[in-house]
C-alpha cells in the first residue's frame, strides 16, 4: 500500500501540439498501454465528494486507486490488487482495502453500490524533466481521442512555474482541463 500527495499541472492539447511535444522530449521513447476501469455508484456519489476511484491495468499489474481531495492536490491511496476488472462488475466495498473501505463508509457508500461503469485506455510517455515528470497522454474512451499533457511535481509554486515555461515554448495558454474521470462521465452521459 502506499499512499502520496499528488501535485499535477495538465493541458488538454490538439494532435499537432502532442506531435511537436513528443518529438521535443519524447522522440527516443515508445508509449506504454495502461487501461483505466473507472468505479462509481449509480448516484455518482464519488464525484460528490470530488472523489474518484480506479483500478490501473499496466502490463499485468492490477492497481486500485481511490483519489480524494487534499489542500493542495489529491491524496492517493494506492493498493496491488488481484482482481480483473470488467464493465458491469460489482465492487464488493468489504473487499476492497481497509483504508479505502473506511472512506466509502464515511463517503455513505453501501456494501454492493459501487460497479465498474467504463473503461479508458492511455498509451502514455513520461520522461524526467527539470527533476520532475512529464507526462504525455493519447487516451481513447468510446468514440473520442484527447491528447492531455501532464507535469507532476513536488512542489506546486515551483512546479507551476516549470510548466508555464514549458507551455510557453509551444504558445500555450494554462486552462487546467478536468481531469480524465470527469471528462470520461461527461462524454458518456452525452451518448
Amino acid at each position: 500500500m502506499s499512499t502520496n500527495n499528488e501535485i499535477e499541472f495538465k493541458q488538454l492539447i490538439d494532435f499537432n501540439t502532442y506531435n511537436a511535444i513528443k518529438a521535443s522530449y519524447f522522440k527516443q521513447l515508445t508509449p506504454f498501454t495502461q487501461i483505466n476501469y473507472y468505479i462509481e455508484t449509480p448516484s455518482f456519489k464519488l464525484r460528490d465528494h470530488r472523489s474518484a476511484l480506479r483500478i490501473r491495468v499496466k502490463q499485468n499489474i492490477f492497481e486500485i486507486t481511490l483519489k480524494v481531495p487534499a489542500k493542495v492536490g489529491l491524496i492517493e491511496y494506492n493498493h496491488l490488487i488481484d482482481m480483473n476488472p470488467h464493465i458491469g462488475q460489482t465492487i464488493v466495498k468489504s473487499t476492497l482495502p481497509n483504508d479505502i473501505q473506511k472512506i466509502l463508509t464515511e463517503f455513505d457508500i453501501g456494501e454492493n453500490e459501487l460497479s465498474v461503469l467504463g473503461a479508458l485506455t492511455t498509451e502514455r510517455l513520461e520522461v524526467e524533466f527539470q527533476n520532475e515528470l512529464l507526462v504525455l497522454d493519447k487516451s481513447q474512451y468510446f468514440d473520442k481521442t484527447d491528447y492531455e499533457l501532464e507535469f507532476e511535481v513536488n512542489d506546486y509554486e515551483i512546479g507551476f512555474e516549470k510548466f508555464q515555461n514549458l507551455l510557453k515554448q509551444f504558445n500555450l495558454v494554462h486552462e487546467p482541463p478536468k481531469n480524465k474521470v470527469q471528462r470520461f462521465f461527461e462524454y458518456q452521459a452525452q451518448l
